[in-house]
């Protein structure tokens, strides 16, 4: 792998004076997808938020490509062009705009006219559905059209990571491999790095590179996902594997 394009050192975060997350150190490097797995209420959501400035950092540091983001709102680390996307649970299209708004609203900090036109294109050739529907609004959409459409609108300002929050939440079991499968294709044809929280815990970690098993806000084990896999306390407690 290449270097480190996101980091998280001695991370603590939470809401008010409720503390989630507990001295977590993530990384990510270049071309990698890192999942993150662990029971309900394990803190993998408030962990990436407090990545991108949506879950206040108590203590600790986060870099973006060697530039520190601690403690930033994600406009601001929007607008000093950092390159990220991220892509919400479930609420995470506009509902009464149209797809082509919505797309547009990925590009909000830049001027649209030729960059907007050529980013619209290329996200019409991974996204096809997206194009036969660019004036029909976001509403209408199934549950996979809105997560494709979720991911377009992430992917519009070019990120070199991608922060994805459960993007299986709520789809049917063959449309949740669909996008697990579209997850991968992004990453190698893209060439982008993916930090991935996801309930399907045994096929994503299957499909990445690197994953953290999280539990009551602390890292319970890391490393490579084969590895992960092959290890029974990991596979019984977190995998859904019964014995061999």
């Amino acid at each position: 792998m290449g270097q480190t394009v996101l980091r998280g050192e001695q991370i603590y975060s939470g809401y008010g004076k409720l503390q989630v997350i507990n001295g977590i150190d993530i990384y990510i490097d270049e071309g990698e997808l890192v999942t993150i797995i662990g029971p309900n209420g394990s803190g993998k959501s408030t962990l990436i938020r407090t990545m991108i400035g949506l879950v206040e950092l108590f203590n600790g540091h986060v870099y973006i490509r060697g530039k520190e983001v601690s403690g930033m709102k994600p406009h601001e680390i929007i607008e000093a062009g950092i390159p990220l996307g991220y892509v919400p649970q479930l609420a995470n299209v506009f509902p009464s705009l149209t797809i082509e708004e919505n797309l547009k609203m990925g590009l909000f900090v830049k001027k649209w006219d030729e960059y907007y036109q050529q980013r619209t294109e290329e996200m019409f050739k991974l996204f096809p559905i997206l194009e036969e529907r660019i004036k029909q609004k976001a509403s209408l959409l199934s549950g996979g059209e809105r997560q494709m459409l979720a991911l377009a609108r992430a992917l519009m300002p070019s990120p070199e990571v991608l922060i994805l929050d459960e993007p299986t939440a709520a789809l049917a079991p063959n449309l949740a491999e669909d996008m697990l499968q579209l997850v991968v294709s992004l990453k190698k044809e893209l060439n982008i790095s993916i930090l991935l929280v996801e309930q399907r815990a045994k096929r994503s970690m299957e499909l990445s590179d690197r994953g953290y098993v999280l539990v009551t806000g602390e890292i319970a084990a890391e490393g490579p996902a084969n590895e992960l896999l092959a290890e029974d306390r990991i596979r019984k407690l977190y995998l859904g594997v019964r014995d061999r």
